[in-house]
């Protein structure tokens, strides 16, 4: 049987016993609460959580989502990070970049 294909983004975090289902997109930078059940695509940076989960709100403003999306750190090789370090460590930075 062909499932659908599910895609988790980079930088996430899946509470416990949180269910997703078949097919949906999770952006990149998301936060599922626990006991969660995704049964619909998630946008880049949403918190989100309940039955079914909707989005509570969202951990930064559009202006440093669009940066967030834009930088990809977690495409860079390690030597790159370190170079970056002191940019990665706060929102501030990152928008320097």
């Amino acid at each position: 049987v062909n499932q659908p294909k599910t895609i988790i983004g980079n930088d996430v975090w899946i509470g416990d016993q949180s269910y997703i289902k078949a097919g949906v997109i999770i952006g990149d930078g998301v936060i599922v609460g626990a006991h969660s059940v995704i049964t619909h695509n998630i946008p880049p940076y949403a918190i989100v959580a309940g039955v079914p989960a909707r989005i509570i709100r969202y951990r930064f403003n559009q202006d440093v989502i669009k940066k967030l999306l834009e930088v990809q750190w977690w495409k860079w090789s390690d030597d790159m990070i370190k170079r970056n370090k002191e940019y990665l460590s706060t929102i501030e930075g990152i928008m320097k970049l």
